[in-house]
């Protein structure tokens, strides 16, 4: 399961590059509406999910985000995902298979107390992910931007 878990991270990595090139699509005078902010707090807060699950999986001390759709520059949003993407893979790479199934105790971000199983935590991480590039990949259509095509299966086929 962990080569599983490190192919879907190499895809999150190429998805989230080609959904932030593609909110730089967006024309300038659509970016900053609610609608292109809204694009863009979706990216930002990928980002902050993966960051909040990482730092409960290795019971690191944390205040939940302010905001959980932070309007980041271009520049802080490519900064923040490649120090995500880091640790991310760092993590991975040290995981050992039995880690897989144990029981994570954490706080939801309404204080709610819950357990889920570290192969849970990976599965939630990359489908929440893809949802939400979903949604971002409308807003930009909608913007007049280039949406990317980032469902996995294009990343992962190969030409004959």
């Amino acid at each position: 399961m962990i080569a599983h878990w490190q192919h879907l991270l190499a895809y999150e990595i190429w998805a989230n590059a080609r959904t932030l090139q593609s909110l730089r699509t967006i024309p300038a005078a659509s970016l900053t509406t609610p609608e292109g902010n809204r694009a863009v707090g979706l990216l930002g807060h990928n980002t902050l999910a993966r960051q909040v699950w990482l730092w409960r999986i290795h019971d690191t001390p944390y205040t939940n985000p302010s905001d959980w759709f932070p309007v980041w520059s271009f520049d802080e949003l490519a900064a923040k995902l490649a120090d995500v993407d880091a640790q991310w893979t760092a993590f991975l790479a040290s995981l050992p298979e039995a880690e897989l199934s144990r029981e994570l105790h954490y706080n939801a971000s309404d204080g709610t107390a819950y357990s889920s199983t570290i192969n849970d935590v990976c599965e939630h991480v990359f489908n929440h992910s893809s949802y939400h590039r979903g949604q971002i990949a409308r807003i930009v259509h909608l913007l007049g931007g280039t949406r990317a095509s980032t469902d996995l299966i294009a990343f992962s086929r190969k030409a004959r």
